[in-house]
């Protein structure tokens, strides 16, 4: 353990993780300011706020896809020092991305209560999140844009930026929520619709800021248009390595909306409950997306660098560092479950709802994030990008899925046992297979020749 933890590997991984744990620390908060903000408000419109969220869920982690696609690319032509190479993958993003926040702005406009009654059967939660739906579609352009940006700023050790855009933003949230939820200021009270807004002002502002700085700092970020946009010869191979990644999260996502809206249709109660437990591990969650993205820049940069041993050794670390990390933050959230919940104004079965599912979490979570550090930030960097595609679908269709729509629409269990066997469930055999994957040790497959030549 000495010689996986060494001060080296510290002085490497601190100053990536720390930044960018705090970077997802405030942009989950966008999330914990709305969600304690409607509680205050009311436990229906915390609940329907969620459920209407499912569409910047998708939109999140469809640019989540398309952008750990590119950090596939990145971090290993980082490592090469290919500059060229980091602006057409910047542009592959782009060209990628934007027209899906484009496309999905529109059809949430077009469409808020065909999307909200697929989600749930209750007349009140539909109104309640039309409201929230029909304004917060302006802030899915600014998450893609967010998304491609700051992923090429942090695959390329620039962590910084993105950290101060995110805090800002947070910041501004919190204020517009504050002030149009509850109406202070002399505005009108506007419940979740005032959510809503706050939410699209805010997700536009930070892209704003990072470029802004970036014109003033001439970073990676600035280069010639013929440069980003330059993808002939390349687009193709691309997406020929990153789709893999892109239908994973794109179908994974899709598959997570399945299960909610199974949930939905379980009693409005459970799914407060459920609310409240998903905002919560939202906050422990960030500090494994450093440790993750961390992972991943290291591994790729020492691939890109030709140093193979490194990477190995580097990914052993990690492995090994995300168990210990679940110990000491499973302790926090047993600790503090009970006066967490009750920040939130919610119903007593709600809340018995929330602290169950809780305790659940304390004791796996990091079972539930071996998974998440090998797929995203040992086997993508490492440009393996089809075994989380195959192994992660075919958990969330031929067991998640099914499991739920059993135990909880087709039984009618509780909702906690229904919740609970489904997520042990999928984090036990993710884990077995992934494991086994790495272990065979075929994951390392580099990517820096693709479009060499174009």
């Amino acid at each position: 353990m000495k010689n996986l933890f060494s001060k080296a590997f510290f002085r490497e991984m601190l100053p990536l993780a720390i930044p960018i744990a705090l970077q997802n620390l405030l942009m989950a908060s966008f999330r914990l300011i709305d969600m304690l903000m409607l509680g205050q408000y009311s436990g229906e419109a915390m609940a329907a706020v969620d459920l209407a969220s499912q569409m910047s869920f998708l939109v999140d982690l469809l640019s989540f896809g398309a952008s750990s696609g590119c950090a596939v690319f990145l971090a290993q032509y980082h490592g090469a020092n290919n500059r060229d190479g980091i602006w057409r993958v910047m542009g592959c993003g782009l060209v990628s991305l934007v027209p899906l926040g484009l496309l999905a702005t529109v059809i949430s406009l077009r469409f808020p209560d065909a999307i909200m009654r697929v989600l749930t059967d209750d007349v009140t939660l539909r109104e309640i999140g039309v409201s929230y739906l029909s304004v917060a579609a302006y802030s899915y352009l600014g998450i893609v844009l967010n998304s491609v940006l700051s992923t090429v700023l942090r695959s390329t050790e620039n962590v910084r930026l993105p950290l101060i855009a995110s805090g800002t933003a947070a910041g501004l949230n919190a204020l517009l929520n504050y002030t149009l939820i509850f109406g202070h200021f002399g505005f009108p009270a506007l419940g979740a619709r005032g959510a809503g807004i706050a939410t699209a002002i805010s997700a536009s502002f930070g892209p704003l800021i990072v470029l802004t700085v970036s014109l003033i700092r001439r970073n990676i970020l600035i280069a010639p248009l013929r440069s980003v946009f330059r993808l002939k010869g390349f687009f193709l191979p691309f997406w020929k390595r990153s789709l893999p990644v892109f239908l994973n999260e794109t179908l994974w996502s899709a598959s997570i909306v399945v299960v909610n809206s199974i949930f939905g249709h379980m009693g409005a109660e459970n799914y407060a409950g459920l609310s409240a437990v998903r905002t919560i591990e939202n906050l422990v969650f960030v500090f494994f997306v450093g440790v993750c993205h961390s992972c991943n820049i290291l591994v790729g940069k020492h691939i890109g660098a030709g140093d193979e041993s490194g990477a190995k050794r580097i990914a052993n670390a990690f492995l090994l560092l995300t168990p210990l990390m679940g110990l000491v933050l499973g302790g926090f959230v047993l600790l503090f479950r009970a006066p967490v919940v009750d920040l939130f104004e919610l119903s007593e079965t709600s809340k018995s709802v929330a602290r169950a599912l809780l305790l659940m979490f304390a004791f796996e979570i990091g079972l539930r994030n071996i998974p998440y550090i090998a797929v995203v930030g040992i086997f993508r960097a490492g440009g393996d990008t089809r075994i989380g595609f195959f192994a992660d679908l075919g958990v969330q269709y031929i067991v998640v899925i099914p499991i739920a729509a059993l135990l909880g629409l087709g039984l009618k269990l509780p909702f906690v046992t229904t919740f609970v066997v489904m997520q042990l469930s999928d984090d036990l055999v993710k884990n077995i297979i992934y494991l086994t994957h790495y272990k065979k040790g075929t994951w390392i497959k580099p990517v820096t020749h693709i479009g060499a030549d174009s």
